[in-house]
Protein backbone atom coordinates (compact mmCIF):
# COMPACT_ATOMS: atom_id res chain seq x y z
CA UNK A 1 0.00 0.00 0.00
CA UNK A 2 1.28 3.52 -1.07
CA UNK A 3 2.53 5.75 1.91
CA UNK A 4 4.59 9.01 2.69
CA UNK A 5 7.42 8.74 5.03
CA UNK A 6 8.46 11.72 7.43
CA UNK A 7 9.80 14.13 3.87
CA UNK A 8 6.36 13.76 2.36
CA UNK A 9 7.99 11.23 -0.64
CA UNK A 10 6.06 8.57 -2.08
CA UNK A 11 7.23 5.36 -0.60
CA UNK A 12 4.81 2.97 -2.01
CA UNK A 13 6.76 -0.45 -3.48
CA UNK A 14 6.68 -0.73 -7.42
CA UNK A 15 7.85 -3.98 -9.36
CA UNK A 16 9.48 -3.35 -12.70
CA UNK A 17 9.46 -5.44 -15.78
CA UNK A 18 11.75 -8.42 -14.65
CA UNK A 19 9.26 -8.82 -11.78
CA UNK A 20 11.97 -6.75 -8.76
CA UNK A 21 10.22 -4.92 -6.42
CA UNK A 22 11.52 -1.84 -5.33
CA UNK A 23 11.13 1.60 -3.62
CA UNK A 24 9.00 4.49 -5.54
CA UNK A 25 11.75 6.86 -4.53
CA UNK A 26 14.72 6.30 -2.34
CA UNK A 27 16.23 9.17 -0.56
CA UNK A 28 20.13 10.29 -0.04
CA UNK A 29 20.38 12.16 2.67
CA UNK A 30 23.44 14.09 5.07
CA UNK A 31 23.08 17.60 7.18
CA UNK A 32 23.01 20.02 4.16
CA UNK A 33 21.39 18.28 1.23
CA UNK A 34 18.89 15.94 0.26
CA UNK A 35 18.52 13.63 -2.88
CA UNK A 36 15.38 11.77 -3.86
CA UNK A 37 15.49 9.33 -7.14
CA UNK A 38 13.24 7.22 -8.10
CA UNK A 39 14.93 4.68 -9.71
CA UNK A 40 11.75 2.60 -11.09
CA UNK A 41 10.92 5.67 -13.12
CA UNK A 42 14.12 5.77 -15.06
CA UNK A 43 16.44 6.36 -12.49
CA UNK A 44 15.20 10.11 -12.46
CA UNK A 45 15.59 12.84 -9.72
CA UNK A 46 12.50 13.39 -7.75
CA UNK A 47 14.10 16.63 -5.65
CA UNK A 48 17.20 17.84 -4.69
CA UNK A 49 16.84 19.96 -1.72
CA UNK A 50 18.76 21.78 0.73
CA UNK A 51 18.93 22.50 4.32
CA UNK A 52 18.27 26.28 4.83
CA UNK A 53 17.21 28.18 8.04
CA UNK A 54 16.70 24.37 9.50
CA UNK A 55 13.93 23.56 6.94
CA UNK A 56 14.71 21.74 3.35
CA UNK A 57 14.67 24.16 0.72
CA UNK A 58 14.16 22.70 -2.83
CA UNK A 59 16.42 23.93 -5.59
CA UNK A 60 15.08 21.69 -8.61
CA UNK A 61 11.27 21.79 -9.80
CA UNK A 62 9.49 19.69 -7.02
CA UNK A 63 7.60 16.54 -8.25
CA UNK A 64 4.12 16.96 -7.83
CA UNK A 65 3.13 13.69 -5.47
CA UNK A 66 0.44 12.40 -8.23
CA UNK A 67 3.59 12.46 -10.99
CA UNK A 68 5.65 10.82 -8.38
CA UNK A 69 3.04 8.08 -7.83
CA UNK A 70 2.44 7.78 -11.61
CA UNK A 71 6.56 7.58 -12.19
CA UNK A 72 6.28 10.42 -14.70
CA UNK A 73 9.82 11.01 -15.34
CA UNK A 74 9.03 14.35 -17.40
CA UNK A 75 7.54 15.87 -14.84
CA UNK A 76 10.00 15.12 -12.23
CA UNK A 77 12.85 17.54 -11.04
CA UNK A 78 15.60 15.98 -13.04
CA UNK A 79 15.83 12.83 -16.17
CA UNK A 80 18.41 10.95 -17.60
CA UNK A 81 19.13 11.05 -21.46
CA UNK A 82 20.40 8.29 -23.02
CA UNK A 83 21.50 6.90 -25.59
CA UNK A 84 21.47 10.54 -27.30
CA UNK A 85 20.24 13.83 -26.44
CA UNK A 86 17.15 15.91 -27.25
CA UNK A 87 15.75 15.46 -30.56
CA UNK A 88 16.38 12.97 -33.81
CA UNK A 89 14.60 14.55 -36.98
CA UNK A 90 11.30 11.78 -37.98
CA UNK A 91 12.73 9.46 -35.99
CA UNK A 92 15.37 8.24 -38.33
CA UNK A 93 19.19 8.49 -38.01
CA UNK A 94 22.01 7.48 -40.67
CA UNK A 95 24.72 5.95 -39.77
CA UNK A 96 27.45 3.80 -41.33
CA UNK A 97 25.79 4.08 -44.57
CA UNK A 98 22.62 2.59 -43.08
CA UNK A 99 18.90 4.24 -41.80
CA UNK A 100 17.59 3.38 -38.65
CA UNK A 101 14.06 3.76 -37.17
CA UNK A 102 13.44 4.79 -33.61
CA UNK A 103 9.70 5.07 -31.93
CA UNK A 104 8.19 8.24 -32.36
CA UNK A 105 7.54 10.42 -29.05
CA UNK A 106 7.01 13.98 -29.97
CA UNK A 107 3.60 15.50 -32.00
CA UNK A 108 5.74 16.21 -34.40
CA UNK A 109 7.05 12.58 -35.37
CA UNK A 110 10.51 13.21 -33.87
CA UNK A 111 12.47 11.20 -31.21
CA UNK A 112 13.03 12.78 -28.10
CA UNK A 113 15.41 12.15 -25.19
CA UNK A 114 16.62 9.24 -25.41
CA UNK A 115 14.70 5.85 -24.55
CA UNK A 116 15.88 4.91 -20.85
CA UNK A 117 13.83 8.19 -18.79
CA UNK A 118 10.45 6.27 -18.85
CA UNK A 119 12.07 2.96 -17.90
CA UNK A 120 12.37 1.07 -15.11
CA UNK A 121 16.53 1.34 -13.49
CA UNK A 122 17.71 -1.57 -11.57
CA UNK A 123 19.47 -0.69 -7.85
CA UNK A 124 22.61 -1.95 -7.32
CA UNK A 125 23.98 -0.63 -4.54
CA UNK A 126 22.90 1.75 -2.11
CA UNK A 127 24.55 3.26 1.28
CA UNK A 128 22.49 6.71 2.99
CA UNK A 129 24.21 9.40 0.91
CA UNK A 130 25.17 7.14 -2.27
CA UNK A 131 23.11 5.04 -4.92
CA UNK A 132 24.03 3.32 -8.31
CA UNK A 133 21.51 1.95 -10.87
CA UNK A 134 21.78 0.35 -13.82
CA UNK A 135 20.10 -0.42 -17.30
CA UNK A 136 19.92 -2.71 -19.72
CA UNK A 137 18.17 -2.88 -23.21
CA UNK A 138 18.21 -5.95 -23.39
CA UNK A 139 15.56 -6.69 -20.98
CA UNK A 140 13.14 -4.59 -23.39
CA UNK A 141 11.93 -6.09 -26.36
CA UNK A 142 10.13 -2.71 -27.47
CA UNK A 143 13.51 -0.75 -27.45
CA UNK A 144 14.04 0.29 -31.65
CA UNK A 145 18.07 1.39 -31.18
CA UNK A 146 19.73 -1.10 -33.25
CA UNK A 147 22.95 -1.62 -30.86
CA UNK A 148 22.02 -2.81 -27.30
CA UNK A 149 23.79 -0.90 -24.84
CA UNK A 150 23.85 -0.45 -21.18
CA UNK A 151 23.79 2.42 -18.73
CA UNK A 152 24.44 3.34 -15.09
CA UNK A 153 23.72 6.10 -12.78
CA UNK A 154 25.60 6.89 -9.22
CA UNK A 155 23.84 9.59 -7.33
CA UNK A 156 26.20 10.35 -4.07
CA UNK A 157 26.18 13.20 -1.73
CA UNK A 158 29.44 14.82 -0.93
CA UNK A 159 29.22 17.80 2.28
CA UNK A 160 27.40 20.26 -0.13
CA UNK A 161 27.81 18.93 -3.44
CA UNK A 162 24.87 16.40 -5.57
CA UNK A 163 27.40 14.39 -7.51
CA UNK A 164 25.71 12.55 -10.59
CA UNK A 165 28.08 10.30 -12.62
CA UNK A 166 26.37 8.74 -16.30
CA UNK A 167 27.82 5.63 -18.04
CA UNK A 168 26.81 4.38 -21.34
CA UNK A 169 28.31 1.45 -22.59
CA UNK A 170 28.07 -0.75 -25.92
CA UNK A 171 27.31 -4.22 -25.50
CA UNK A 172 26.67 -4.67 -29.15
CA UNK A 173 28.91 -6.57 -32.17
CA UNK A 174 29.05 -3.17 -34.34
CA UNK A 175 29.98 -0.10 -33.41
CA UNK A 176 27.13 2.53 -32.50
CA UNK A 177 26.99 6.21 -32.33
CA UNK A 178 26.19 7.47 -28.59
CA UNK A 179 25.28 10.64 -26.68
CA UNK A 180 24.35 11.28 -22.49
CA UNK A 181 23.06 14.47 -21.13
CA UNK A 182 20.90 15.26 -17.92
CA UNK A 183 17.27 17.50 -17.92
CA UNK A 184 17.43 19.49 -14.70
CA UNK A 185 15.02 21.77 -14.40
CA UNK A 186 15.63 24.48 -11.71
CA UNK A 187 13.86 27.07 -9.80
CA UNK A 188 12.84 30.63 -10.91
CA UNK A 189 12.61 31.66 -7.30
CA UNK A 190 13.46 30.52 -3.94
CA UNK A 191 12.75 32.35 -0.58
CA UNK A 192 12.05 35.68 -2.21
CA UNK A 193 9.31 35.10 -4.98
CA UNK A 194 10.12 38.96 -6.08
CA UNK A 195 13.79 37.92 -7.21
CA UNK A 196 15.15 37.07 -10.21
CA UNK A 197 17.41 34.29 -10.98
CA UNK A 198 20.64 34.93 -12.67
CA UNK A 199 22.41 32.51 -15.08
CA UNK A 200 26.16 32.77 -15.69
CA UNK A 201 28.21 30.16 -18.16
CA UNK A 202 30.36 30.30 -21.07
CA UNK A 203 29.19 29.40 -24.16
CA UNK A 204 31.00 29.76 -27.46
CA UNK A 205 28.08 29.34 -30.05
CA UNK A 206 24.49 28.54 -30.88
CA UNK A 207 22.75 26.56 -33.16
CA UNK A 208 19.97 27.92 -35.14
CA UNK A 209 16.27 26.23 -34.20
CA UNK A 210 15.43 22.88 -32.52
CA UNK A 211 16.57 21.01 -35.12
CA UNK A 212 19.65 21.95 -36.93
CA UNK A 213 20.53 22.52 -40.26
CA UNK A 214 24.12 22.91 -39.92
CA UNK A 215 27.21 24.03 -37.77
CA UNK A 216 26.74 26.55 -34.74
CA UNK A 217 27.07 30.42 -35.43
CA UNK A 218 28.10 32.97 -32.93
CA UNK A 219 26.28 34.87 -30.54
CA UNK A 220 24.09 37.57 -30.04
CA UNK A 221 24.58 39.53 -27.23
CA UNK A 222 21.19 38.48 -25.72
CA UNK A 223 22.41 35.07 -26.15
CA UNK A 224 25.88 35.96 -23.89
CA UNK A 225 25.75 34.81 -20.71
CA UNK A 226 29.71 34.94 -20.08
CA UNK A 227 28.95 37.11 -17.56
CA UNK A 228 25.85 36.90 -14.80
CA UNK A 229 22.63 38.39 -16.05
CA UNK A 230 19.09 38.03 -14.96
CA UNK A 231 17.55 34.81 -17.07
CA UNK A 232 15.15 36.04 -19.59
CA UNK A 233 11.06 34.82 -18.56
CA UNK A 234 11.28 33.61 -22.00
CA UNK A 235 12.48 33.07 -25.29
CA UNK A 236 15.39 30.21 -25.08
CA UNK A 237 15.24 26.41 -26.54
CA UNK A 238 18.55 26.38 -27.70
CA UNK A 239 21.64 24.22 -27.83
CA UNK A 240 25.02 25.97 -27.44
CA UNK A 241 28.38 24.33 -28.65
CA UNK A 242 31.46 24.96 -26.65
CA UNK A 243 30.49 24.57 -23.10
CA UNK A 244 33.21 25.04 -20.75
CA UNK A 245 31.95 22.80 -17.99
CA UNK A 246 30.80 25.55 -15.50
CA UNK A 247 27.60 27.28 -14.70
CA UNK A 248 26.86 29.45 -11.75
CA UNK A 249 22.92 29.77 -11.08
CA UNK A 250 22.30 32.73 -8.40
CA UNK A 251 19.28 33.86 -6.45
CA UNK A 252 19.75 37.22 -4.96
CA UNK A 253 16.84 37.35 -3.19
CA UNK A 254 17.56 34.47 -0.63
CA UNK A 255 21.49 34.62 -1.24
CA UNK A 256 21.43 31.25 -2.72
CA UNK A 257 24.23 30.13 -4.95
CA UNK A 258 24.45 26.87 -7.11
CA UNK A 259 27.86 25.88 -9.15
CA UNK A 260 26.89 23.47 -11.96
CA UNK A 261 29.98 21.73 -12.76
CA UNK A 262 30.10 19.32 -15.82
CA UNK A 263 32.88 16.94 -17.24
CA UNK A 264 34.28 17.55 -20.63
CA UNK A 265 32.21 15.22 -22.62
CA UNK A 266 29.44 17.78 -22.03
CA UNK A 267 30.52 19.82 -24.62
CA UNK A 268 27.00 21.28 -25.17
CA UNK A 269 24.18 22.53 -23.35
CA UNK A 270 20.64 23.60 -23.83
CA UNK A 271 18.79 26.30 -22.17
CA UNK A 272 14.98 26.22 -21.81
CA UNK A 273 13.60 28.95 -20.24
CA UNK A 274 9.31 28.23 -21.07
CA UNK A 275 7.11 31.19 -20.59
CA UNK A 276 4.88 31.62 -17.59
CA UNK A 277 6.79 28.77 -15.84
CA UNK A 278 8.20 29.03 -12.57
CA UNK A 279 11.35 27.09 -13.73
CA UNK A 280 13.46 26.63 -16.30
CA UNK A 281 16.27 23.55 -17.59
CA UNK A 282 19.72 24.04 -18.19
CA UNK A 283 21.01 20.48 -19.52
CA UNK A 284 24.58 19.54 -20.13
CA UNK A 285 24.41 17.20 -22.89
CA UNK A 286 27.11 15.12 -25.27
CA UNK A 287 25.96 16.65 -28.38
CA UNK A 288 23.17 19.20 -30.56
CA UNK A 289 20.08 17.79 -31.22
CA UNK A 290 19.87 15.67 -34.30
CA UNK A 291 23.49 15.07 -34.17
CA UNK A 292 23.20 11.42 -35.34
CA UNK A 293 22.07 13.05 -38.74
CA UNK A 294 24.19 15.94 -38.57
CA UNK A 295 27.09 13.80 -38.30
CA UNK A 296 26.11 11.50 -41.20
CA UNK A 297 25.96 14.70 -43.35
CA UNK A 298 29.49 15.41 -42.45
CA UNK A 299 28.95 18.02 -40.13
CA UNK A 300 31.82 18.93 -37.64
CA UNK A 301 31.86 19.06 -33.73
CA UNK A 302 28.73 17.75 -32.88
CA UNK A 303 29.70 16.31 -29.51
CA UNK A 304 28.69 12.34 -31.15
CA UNK A 305 30.82 10.22 -29.92
CA UNK A 306 30.90 6.31 -31.47
CA UNK A 307 31.64 4.06 -29.60
CA UNK A 308 33.09 0.80 -30.55
CA UNK A 309 31.88 -2.69 -29.65
CA UNK A 310 32.64 -2.57 -25.31
CA UNK A 311 33.92 1.04 -25.33
CA UNK A 312 32.18 3.57 -22.98
CA UNK A 313 31.08 7.00 -22.44
CA UNK A 314 31.43 8.48 -19.24
CA UNK A 315 30.56 11.59 -17.78
CA UNK A 316 30.01 13.16 -14.24
CA UNK A 317 28.13 16.60 -13.08
CA UNK A 318 27.66 18.33 -9.65
CA UNK A 319 25.36 20.90 -7.91
CA UNK A 320 27.19 22.53 -5.38
CA UNK A 321 24.22 24.81 -3.38
CA UNK A 322 25.45 27.13 -0.66
CA UNK A 323 25.83 31.20 0.38
CA UNK A 324 25.84 33.78 -2.34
Amino acid sequence: MAHADATGYRTRPVTNSGGTTMAATIILENDQLRLVIAPAAGASVVALERRWAGAWLPILRPTPAADIEAGKSSAMASFVLAPFSNRIRDARFRFAGRTFALVPNTPEGHAIHGDVRKRPWTVVAQSAERLRCAFASRAHADIAFPVPYESSLEARLEADTAVLELALRNVGTTPMPAGLGHHPYFRRTLLDPGEQVALAATLAAVYEGLLPEGPPRALHPEEDFSRSRALPTHGFDNCFAGFAGHARMLWPGSGIGLDLSADPVFSHAILFTPPDQPFFAFEPVSHVNDGFNLMARGIAGTGVVVLAPGEGLTGRISFRIGPA
